[in-house]
């Protein structure tokens, strides 16, 4: 996604800075792969909330395309509702990328975690979309039934991007995770501690694109840190160098949220698989062999925070709520 940090600064980007989840991703490991394709997803994640237009069934009456490096459509929907839409795309990788949106999502939720946004399975009709989109056919993947598959993203207004990679940036918050003598000010504890459990749930999902550019935000309403564009993770093959230096990166770290590690101990096999869950009935939504990489990541982050605690005891290590 390096190409994404010229976008970054565009116009163009400008343009979407209200919603939670945009793809500007790059191709990763080739041999990535995911599961056959499906057709008529259902939503297993929460309802909207009551009287909100529903983004399950209502048909896309107009369509922006957002993306750069990948095919993303700002949709306005009947009703009034707007999301973002991350399709099938014939773009490398395009086929499945969206997946990880949805499974980031419904990982986050079953960990307590509210940083990752809204995710919604959803197919339209080709057709509704081509109407729309003059690139429609150069750039969506359609299934045979006529349909095309994606992540449905509800927008969010007032979002704006945290540049935490920036240099200035890194040197306000890396001490207060790398440096165990370091205190961090109590009206950053906050953004400390979502940091943490970013790096954490990072290492877990295999997300190699985070720090390209713009991939995290705040939410200008609660002002929760957003962990946004999970498309570049839950790879069946991520690339080694990558997700070496996400261990690498974790390992320093000093201080972690308790109730995230909790959870995560909490999180054995079965409730894993039964958090990711299905696309359709009777389809999973990620692979096997992506759900054991999980499964054996998680392990990972948890003996890494025990010699943490081990070395400096739990109340320093489990800092944060």
């Amino acid at each position: 996604m390096r190409a994404s940090r010229g976008f970054f600064r565009s116009a163009c980007f400008r343009a979407v800075l209200s919603i939670g989840a945009i793809a500007c991703s790059k191709p990763n490991d080739p041999r990535a792969s995911a599961v056959a394709p499906t057709v008529g997803a259902v939503d297993r994640s929460p309802a909207p909330d009551a009287g909100a237009p529903t983004y399950l069934t209502a048909r896309p009456v107009h369509a922006k395309s957002i993306g750069h490096t990948s095919y993303v459509l700002k949709l306005t929907l009947e009703g009034g509702a707007v999301a973002a839409f991350k399709p099938r795309s014939k773009l490398p990788l395009g086929d499945h990328r969206y997946k990880g949106e949805i499974a980031a999502y419904r990982l986050a939720t079953a960990l307590g975690l509210d940083n990752v946004p809204r995710a919604i399975p959803r197919s339209f009709a080709a057709d509704d979309l081509r109407a729309l989109r003059a690139d429609f056919d150069e750039k969506g993947l359609v299934d045979d039934d006529g349909r095309v598959r994606g992540a449905l993203i509800p927008w969010i207004e007032g979002y704006r991007v945290l540049p935490l990679e920036d240099a200035k940036q890194r040197a306000r918050w890396e001490p207060w995770l790398y440096d165990v003598h370091a205190m961090v000010p109590a009206d950053h504890r906050a953004l400390a501690a979502s940091v943490s459990t970013m790096l954490a749930f990072d290492y877990l999902t295999a997300n190699g694109d985070r720090w390209s550019g713009g991939n995290v935000a705040e939410d200008g309403a609660s002002g929760r840190v957003l962990f946004v564009d999970n498309d570049g993770a839950f790879y069946e093959w991520p690339a080694p160098a990558t997700l070496a230096y996400r261990r690498a990166q974790l390992e320093r770290v000093t201080r972690f949220s308790r109730r995230f590690i909790d959870a995560l101990r909490a999180l054995d096999a079965p409730r894993l698989r039964s958090a990711i869950g299905e696309e359709a009935p009777g389809v999973p939504l990620l692979s096997e062999r992506s759900v054991a990489g999980v499964e054996a990541r998680r392990a990972t982050v948890l003996a890494i925070v025990d010699a943490r605690i081990g070395n400096s005891g739990g109340g320093g290590t489990l800092e944060f709520d």
